[in-house]
């Protein structure tokens, strides 16, 4: 009998005795849950429906199969039937060029159908022969990917496109070509067959997302392994059916669910797979296992040379605790090596280069710049070893491959971790990205590390404040000085505007920011700290004028917070919801926003002589202490003062659909306060 799992709490692990139908929590369904038969495509295609059917989809796949067989050695074979039918003319357009991605080094593609069932009746197949081979468009990563692009005739409502592939091997360029000896190949397979088989040699794994751009009435995935092989597996975010059967040959795990949901799209949706429903599947037994061979094949890239050892003196000269040394060795690595990925032989793609040849290269992607620092760090004396993490979603407990990123990890004398990750802190003072929290991850060790994440960042930890004096003039001006400073998130952000232009181009971008408020606004003088001073937050001071800002009559004088209008305009990203959007009421998705945030606002205009204010109502407030988000803004007066004061901020990096509705009460708050206008009178009026 099949199983429906649902959610975070589904899990199988199934050794090869198990039963040959196996009940895994639920059971719902029968023989009507099982995937129409393939033969009847004309019925299956009718059956999709219409765009009216389909929620004004301009596609729907009507089915989606994937059948893969592992082999003892890890090897995959992967075959994919697809069919999907056009619903509109936008849809016909997205579907007439089809793309197949590969990497040359470490995988073979088959195209086997292209094949166009019209939807008066016939079908057009397309030479798949005729597909044309040629580079991916590549940007700071140059490694050879390729893909395969096929030209479909004219395609029209109604008409549906089926496509088959054939894959062997795996996607992610793990290591080299000639890495794995063609003596490793299974009998009887072509010579150069050990390429295929993954690094991890002996075990395989993959996460397969059971949503789309559009629809899907259909999606199932079979996966077979060897008696000697189980899968474990698990099923988040949302139902997909489950069977495990076995035979003499082996062991068969398949899983499907019928009418997929559209993958939502919405104003800063996080990582799809953190939210559709998903299976992570894998035969490895644990993160432990993962991480002992993550050290294994990286354990020799740390050597150190005299060259690196100069490097290491020069850094470190000065500086006396441990702290302060790894400090600076990861920001020299930070500052030093920049991001360019090109192929630079043996052990591309996943190995991390050896320390030597990202010295002299001087550029890398994340691995090698994370390989610059731990060697640099071990070099120094320290036991640093690499990490795999997961920037921007989260990694599940079953031990599939579920990184993006490459990082290090130093363990103290008092046997704590501290991560350093060189790739996200160019011109930052910290050793690990304040974008990074809660994120996953797993260090490489020779005993193996568990899955771990990093801690959850407060509001207060990447605040900006924005402190204002100045003066209404009698025509109308503002004339005013203004400190910015920030710190976490805030101040990287900040500091990387200014640290990584040119002077021409920060006037330029502080007068286009003073211009949001007033187009003819004027910079008198501005100032800011050494961008490449980690020792204290960056700062930025401004003295400008801003002309007919106030409207300024014979008894009445009004204007709006200054403060509120740059922070909503927003300067180099420092504040994360610089000009949001007008949010939506509702939302289906979590929102990620990738860090918490406080923005605190301090305003102090002297008025016009002659006018009093009249503040009887001047507060803004939305939410509270329990809140997800919050903002208080107050406007005071104290003789011909004004002070505008308060805060806007949110807790997390990722929002939450049951918080969504605190944040949207928050922001639009906030920017009611920038678009408030305070009010003066001349006394006695």
């Amino acid at each position: 009998m099949p199983s429906i799992l649902r959610g975070r709490g589904s899990s199988a692990c199934l050794p090869p005795y198990v039963f040959a139908a196996c009940v895994l929590t639920l059971a719902v369904a029968g023989a009507g849950a099982q995937p129409a038969p393939a033969e009847d495509v004309r019925a299956l295609i009718a059956a999709a429906g219409t765009a009216q059917d389909n929620a004004g989809a301009d596609l729907v796949a009507v089915f989606d199969r994937t059948e893969t067989t592992v082999e003892a050695s890890g090897l995959a074979h992967v075959v994919n039937r697809r069919l999907v039918k056009v619903l509109s003319e936008a849809g016909a357009r997205e579907l007439a060029f089809q793309r197949f991605d590969y990497d040359p080094v470490t995988q073979l593609i088959e195209i086997r159908v292209v094949r166009v069932h019209r939807a008066g009746g016939g079908v057009t197949d397309v030479d798949p022969l005729g597909a044309v081979d040629t580079t991916q468009p590549m940007h700071a990563i140059y490694w050879g990917a390729r893909m395969r692009c096929v030209q479909l005739p004219r395609l029209a409502v109604g008409d549906a496109v089926e496509l088959e592939t054939y894959r062997k091997g795996f996607m992610l360029a793990y290591l080299g070509a000639g890495d794995a000896p063609a003596g490793d190949a299974p009998a009887g397979d072509a010579p150069d067959e050990g390429r295929y088989i993954p690094p991890m040699r002996g075990h395989w794994y993959d996460v397969q997302l059971f949503a789309d751009r559009y629809p899907m009435r259909e999606k199932s995935v079979t996966v077979r392994t060897p008696r000697d092989k189980p899968l474990q597996f698990r099923i988040y975010n949302d139902a997909v059916f489950a069977e495990t059967t076995y035979d003499e040959d082996g062991l068969c795990y398949r899983f499907w669910r019928h009418d997929c949901p559209t993958a939502v799209s919405e104003w800063r949706t996080g990582d799809r797979q953190d939210y559709v429903a998903k299976v992570v599947m894998a035969t490895v037994e644990n993160w432990q296992a993962k991480s002992r061979w993550f050290w294994e094949v990286n354990q020799r890239q740390f050597d150190s040379t005299p060259e690196i050892d100069a490097v290491v003196a020069r850094v470190t000269r000065g500086l006396e605790t441990d702290e302060e040394k790894v400090h600076a060795l990861n920001h020299w690595a930070a500052q030093n090596i920049r991001y360019c990925g090109l192929n630079m032989g043996e052990g591309e793609g996943y190995v991390l280069h050896p320390g030597d040849m990202i010295l002299r290269e001087r550029s890398g992607v994340c691995k090698d710049i994370a390989g610059m620092a731990i060697t640099l760090c071990r070099a120094a004396g320290y036991e640093v070893y690499p990490a795999m993490t997961m920037a921007g979603a989260r990694v599940e407990r079953i031990p599939a491959d579920q990184f993006n990123h490459c990082v290090g990890a130093w363990k103290k004398p008092d046997g704590t971790w501290h991560l350093i990750d060189p790739t996200w802190i160019p011109f930052s003072r910290y050793d690990w990205s304040r974008s990074e929290g809660e994120q996953h991850y797993v260090i490489g060790t020779p005993w193996g590390e568990d899955l771990a994440n990093i801690r959850a960042y407060t509001p207060q930890e990447n605040h900006a404040t924005l402190e204002l004096r100045g003066r209404i003039e009698r025509d109308g001006a503002v004339v005013a000085s203004l400190a910015v400073v920030g710190d976490g998130e805030a101040d990287t952000r900040l500091r990387r505007t200014l640290g990584q232009s040119v002077l021409a181009d920060r006037e330029d971008g502080l007068r286009a920011w003073l211009a949001n408020l007033a187009p003819d606004a004027e910079l008198t003088a501005w100032r800011m700290g050494d961008p490449e001073d980690w020792s204290k937050p960056m700062t930025l001071s401004l003295e400008f004028r801003l002309p007919g800002y106030a409207s300024v009559g014979e008894r009445v004088c009004t204007w709006r917070p200054v403060t509120a209008g740059l922070a909503l305009a927003g300067y180099g990203g420092a504040i994360r919801l610089a000009a949001p959007p007008t949010l939506p009421e509702d939302r289906e998705t979590p929102a990620m926003l990738w860090w918490p945030q406080a923005v605190v606002l301090d305003e102090r205009l002297d008025l016009p002589k002659g006018f009093e204010p009249r503040l009887d109502d001047a507060a803004w407030t939305a939410g509270g202490d329990g809140d997800f988000a919050a903002c208080d803004l107050r406007a005071e007066a104290d003789g011909r003062t004004v002070t505008y004061r308060g805060t806007f901020r949110y807790d997390r990096r990722e929002v939450p659909v049951d918080d969504w509705p605190a944040l949207r009460a928050a922001v639009n708050t906030f920017q009611d306060a920038g678009e408030a206008r305070l009010v003066a009178r001349r006394k006695g009026a």
